[in-house]
């Protein structure tokens, strides 16, 4: 999976940025399941400073509407993974 910055400094390595992404999506979908995973998931990405290519997004939604845990890094606890 490929990310790049789109502004500075993140605050936080890219993968534990991109990881809270994921979990706020996640959590999204959890609550509600008509959501656009893979809209909301660039929307996340995209307000935290990142952008990354259509295929990852694609790849990450699908896991996300499957189910599975994605692991990219961290996440500072901000978003509970688990809703």
């Amino acid at each position: 999976m490929e990310f790049t910055t789109i502004r500075g400094d993140l605050g936080a390595p890219l993968e534990d940025v991109a990881q809270e992404a994921v979990d706020a999506t996640a959590a999204t979908y959890a609550r509600t399941p008509g959501v656009d995973v893979a809209a909301t998931l660039r929307e996340h990405l995209r307000g935290r400073g990142i952008d990354t290519t259509d295929a990852t997004v694609e790849q990450l939604a699908e896991a996300i509407r499957a189910g599975r845990e994605v692991r990219l890094g961290r996440h500072d606890g901000s978003v509970d993974p688990h809703p």
